[in-house]
């Protein structure tokens, strides 16, 4: 019994390892973080595309999470539902860098490349046509 709980730990722990050495470049710095994203109270619209059987009782606020890439000067938006049309706009000190208009029709992966060299504060506003609304700041 005693032997089975040591194996499961050391194979848990041996997977957290790896996991970790993965998010690190050959420096030892960590290159990409997650960015804090913050809504207003009305929820992006979730488009079902006719399959109700797979709903939840409770709609998360914000269906999408974003990724820095320092080193690349880059966003990774992960959109992880269907939730139409949406603007995105990326801001330095008022000054708008990227503006796009997306239809996100399924789950889906969009990049943004910022400036090369870009460097100072940033914020990333995503908004819905239905007036749901989700915003996060960053720095390079």
């Amino acid at each position: 019994m005693k032997l089975k709980l040591i194996l499961c730990l050391f194979g848990v722990f041996s997977l957290l390892r790896v996991n970790a050495n993965s998010l690190v470049n050959n420096d030892g710095i960590l290159d990409k973080t997650t960015i804090q994203m913050t809504a207003n109270d009305v929820p992006f619209d979730i488009l079902t595309n006719g399959n109700l059987g797979d709903h939840r009782s409770v709609r998360p606020l914000i269906p999408f999470f974003v990724v820095l890439d320092g080193s690349n000067y880059s966003l990774e938006l992960y959109f992880e539902q269907a939730i139409g049309e949406v603007d995105i706009t990326v801001s330095q000190d008022g000054v708008v860098v990227y503006s796009s208009s997306e239809n996100i029709q399924s789950s889906v992966q969009k990049g943004i490349q910022l400036e090369f060299g870009s460097s100072g504060n940033f914020l990333i506003e995503i908004e819905g046509k239905n007036g749901a609304y989700a915003c996060g700041e960053f720095a390079l």
